[in-house]
């Protein structure tokens, strides 16, 4: 049994793979709660566990938390242990999230590939058709933008980030919703648009991260949803190594 630990910037995200499939997957919004959760593992069933983090902080407790148990059974994912041929300035620059991400796209999908995953960032990652990564976008995430919308403007409020019937608004509520969501859409369509004619390439469109459920079934273009991508891209580079 291999444990892949998806630590983020909001939240963490926990998955049980047996024989390289994934059975069971929780999510954690505190590290109270991901803690706990820690503390109920069988340890002696689980052979490896793999770590891939965007905060340093949280990689460095939890490494600690769970050594006493793991020793010598913990990978943390890298540039370097990726083994992915990354064709920008600074590798070491890429988040942990965004190579895995391609290395399960390079494993399990067809390229030359764009990926976008909706986390606390939208990130857009293009693989060209030698399987290399060539680069990519970073957007305001869907929740991020909804949050500091509604922090900065003292006549709305929170509200659920789902798509309303219509465009217009006939609401405060419906017109948050619609702002954000259908902008979040045209967004995505928009920066693949520009993408696919700066490098005159059709690609193989992937969408994974929490959002991506909401999003799929509204977006025009021919994509693959796959909201446990990082997850298996975090085993396809424990495999390599």
């Amino acid at each position: 049994m291999k444990i892949a630990i998806d630590i983020g910037n909001t939240s963490i995200t926990c998955g049980v793979f047996e024989k390289n499939k994934l059975t069971v997957k929780n999510h954690f919004d505190s590290e109270e709660s991901f803690e706990l959760y820690l503390n109920n593992f069988n340890h002696t069933n689980i052979n490896k566990i793999i770590i891939s983090s965007v905060v340093p902080k949280l990689t460095e407790k939890y490494v600690n938390l769970l050594s006493s148990n793991y020793i010598n059974r913990i990978t943390i994912i890298d540039n370097k242990n990726s083994q992915l041929v990354l064709k920008i300035k600074e590798p070491e620059s890429i988040g942990a999230d965004r190579l895995c991400n391609i290395k399960a796209t390079l494993q399990l999908y067809q390229y030359p590939a764009i990926i976008v995953d909706f986390g606390t960032a939208t990130t857009y990652d293009v693989i060209n058709n030698n399987g290399e990564f060539i680069g990519g976008a970073i957007a305001s995430g869907v929740e991020t933008s909804a949050a500091y919308l509604i922090q900065k403007a003292a006549l709305l409020y929170k509200t659920d980030l789902k798509f309303p019937q219509n465009v217009i608004g006939i609401d405060t509520k419906e017109n948050i919703q619609s702002g954000i969501m259908y902008g979040a859409l045209d967004q995505v369509e928009g920066m693949i648009k520009r993408i696919s004619n700066e490098s005159d390439k059709e690609y193989n469109i992937i969408l994974t991260g929490g959002f991506s459920v909401i999003l799929s079934p509204y977006l025009s273009l021919e994509h693959t949803l796959d909201p446990d991508l990082t997850l298996k891209g975090m085993i396809c580079i424990d495999k390599n190594n």
